[in-house]
């Protein structure tokens, strides 16, 4: 059995309506009210001609700053962007030619094709759990997702860190899977990368990227636009280059309405603690393995071959999941109840 403290009960039952039977977080996860509330509020004030843009710059810097809080760096080590390929092209276009990338083999492309692009890095590609023993002599760049699209397996971190740091390789992870439900305040990754739309619960069109000061001095700023100056609003015009000194300096032209809304996700996030959304995510996660036949497992992503007999039941009783590698993926969240996950199963078992 699941038990949830009253309060997060209660910030559940206020601020989610799901219509479905809703277990696809590792898609996007569900808009709370209060994002929708924020959002909308913003777009009509710009359908009014009174919406109030440098207002959002100092809504950002506390998404930069929760973000950090959350990853285990400062507000200054964070830059915003739209898609996490982006950002990781960054890392990618600085390497030198001829650099060693490894990448766990079905890795999501945003991760994996930044690398490609370059034709002239060596990029491996190993077994997510043969990650860590590959680490070695000619790897420079390690870079992977914490916890993976596909399945929602889960990279072993300490390992992954502790064999990059014995062969002075770099690591990039991207916590685009994990953040939200997994505490990764203290991966020791030189860069970190994410979306807000999936487990943080933010609208599409927020990303982030955070660094240690070394990592990111290594890094070119390519996509230098207005709000990469260090004060935007005075270096919009105009040469010399004046980026910002920190972070800011890799940023791009934000999407308004979206951080407004990625701000009351985190603060919901952070209301409720990562580690009690831990718990509770993967507790439904293990009884719907439980249910199945499987193994109890540390990711509250399940992947599962299915009949066509079962995922039509699964459609027929608006169950959302998504079809991921030819198995389906369900992903359980903060939102989600037992319930929930006894619907699954009732359609799932023969």
């Amino acid at each position: 059995m699941t038990t949830t403290p009253p309060a997060f009960a209660s910030l559940v039952r206020d601020e989610f309506a799901p219509a479905t039977t809703y277990l696809n977080a590792a898609s996007y996860g569900l808009l709370p009210k209060s994002v929708v509330a924020a959002v909308t509020a913003a777009e009509e004030q710009r359908m009014r001609g009174e919406f109030d843009i440098p207002g959002v710059d100092p809504i950002i810097d506390e998404c930069r700053a929760a973000f950090g809080r959350l990853t285990g760096f400062e507000a200054s080590q964070v830059a915003v962007g739209s898609q996490v390929s982006q950002l990781v092209g960054l890392v990618a276009q600085s390497l030198p030619p001829g650099a060693g990338v490894l990448v766990p083999e079905h890795e999501f492309n945003s991760v994996l094709w930044p690398f490609l692009v370059r034709t002239d890095l060596n990029v491996r590609v190993v077994p997510l759990a043969e990650l860590p023993a590959a680490i070695g002599p000619g790897i420079d760049v390690v870079a992977a997702a914490v916890v993976q699209s596909a399945d929602g397996a889960v990279l072993d971190v300490a390992a992954t860190m502790a064999a990059a740091r014995a062969h002075g390789a770099r690591v990039l992870f991207d916590v685009s899977q994990a953040i939200g439900w997994l505490p990764v305040h203290d991966t020791g990754a030189d860069w970190i990368v994410s979306v807000g739309y999936k487990w943080l619960l933010g609208p599409k069109g927020t990303a982030f990227l955070a660094g240690t000061p070394a990592a990111l001095d290594d890094l070119s700023p390519l996509a230098a636009g207005w709000y990469a100056g260090y004060n935007p609003w005075e270096t919009c015009y105009d040469g010399p280059l004046r980026l910002a000194s920190d972070a800011r300096r890799f940023d791009v032209g934000p999407v308004w309405p979206a951080w407004i809304g990625q701000r009351r996700s985190l603060q919901l996030i952070e209301e409720v603690g990562v580690e009690t959304i831990h718990r509770h995510d993967l507790a439904l996660a293990n009884r719907l393995r439980k249910g199945l036949g499987l193994p109890e497992g540390n990711s509250p992503v399940v992947s599962l071959e299915v009949s066509e007999a079962a995922l039509d039941r699964v459609r027929a009783a608006r169950i959302v999941g998504a079809m991921r590698a030819g198995r389906l993926r369900l992903a359980c969240h903060l939102y989600n109840t037992e319930e929930d996950v006894d619907r699954a199963l009732d359609a799932l078992v023969d």
